[in-house]
């Protein structure tokens, strides 16, 4: 049976995702996952697409399966590019 999510739980997530809207370089982005214990790729990748309110970027079709670091790099030079802000 999975863990129950508290209050706390969806303060941090919270508090993650409005310091992600504040961030214009990738040391940024890290340092609030840094700050915040996160150092699983395919979480902070989520948090990259929860913030931007997207489900997948198109893009990463070169037939081979990459892994989360690479995943999570793709995704940090979408979100700073900030085309996505537009539509948020």
């Amino acid at each position: 049976m999975a863990a129950a999510i508290t209050a706390e739980d969806i303060e941090v997530v919270d508090s993650v995702r409005l310091d992600l809207l504040n961030c214009t370089s990738k040391k940024e982005i890290d340092a609030v996952f840094a700050r915040n214990k996160i150092d699983d790729f395919g979480i902070k990748t989520e948090f990259l697409y929860r913030t931007m309110q997207i489900q997948k970027v198109y893009g990463i079709s070169d037939g081979t399966v990459p892994d989360a670091k690479n995943v999570y790099e793709y995704y940090v030079k979408f979100y700073l590019e900030g085309a996505w802000r537009d539509f948020v």
